[in-house]
């Protein structure tokens, strides 16, 4: 058995990365012949859970940032590569095209992601930044109106397509890399020690 941690096992929209990055991490697990023990976590920090011997596999769509390297734990080949973004709602497109139109506006992202990193080193200020522990706490405030933004990022496979991740009701505003010129690429984190 594998112990895989993941933020979400019950997400069921196609579109939704949470329910990609758990068919990955399934995917992972079959392609090794191996019988998977989910582990639901909060995002931030869970880096360092293969480290701590937590878990085999972190499979919490984690950016392979130099502060991210953890004793115990090891990167694993990226498998995606994303780029900072702002979801905003399809009606409001008009209205947004970067942070710095959401002056006196709330902005959420998810603690501990690049994308919560970004908009504490990029919203200029009168931005309110809301940090949430999960991504259902997140787009529970988006939807029900209490953000005007969430952070997050497109994503893109290796070879560069678009990863679809929103449906028509959301546009996607304010891109660029994290670190400009310099790809942000995801990989899973692998217990040092893990047998599989």
């Amino acid at each position: 058995v594998v112990k895989i941690a993941v933020t979400d096992t019950t997400a069921t929209d196609p579109l939704d990365p949470k329910q990609w990055m758990y068919r990955y991490a399934e995917r992972l697990a079959g392609e090794l012949g191996l019988r998977v023990e989910w582990v639901v976590v909060p995002f931030d920090k869970s880096w360092e859970l293969a480290g701590d011997d937590v878990v085999d596999v972190v499979a919490t769509n984690v950016a392979s940032f130099p502060d991210r390297v953890s004793p115990g734990g090891t990167f694993s080949a990226p498998f995606l590569y994303e780029q900072r973004a702002l979801r905003i709602r399809a009606a409001d497109r008009s209205r947004y095209r970067s942070i710095g139109d959401f002056v006196g506006k709330r902005v959420g992202a998810v603690t501990g992601m690049a994308a919560e990193r970004d908009l504490l080193q990029r919203a200029p200020p009168g931005v309110h930044v809301v940090s949430t522990t999960t991504f259902r706490e997140l787009y529970e405030l988006f939807d029900s109106g209490d953000l005007d933004a969430v952070a997050e990022a497109e994503y893109f496979t290796l070879d560069g397509r678009v990863i679809p991740s929103h449906g028509p009701d959301i546009v996607l505003v304010d891109h660029h890399d994290l670190t400009p010129g310099r790809r942000e690429e995801s990989v899973f984190v692998v217990r040092a020690k893990s047998t599989h």
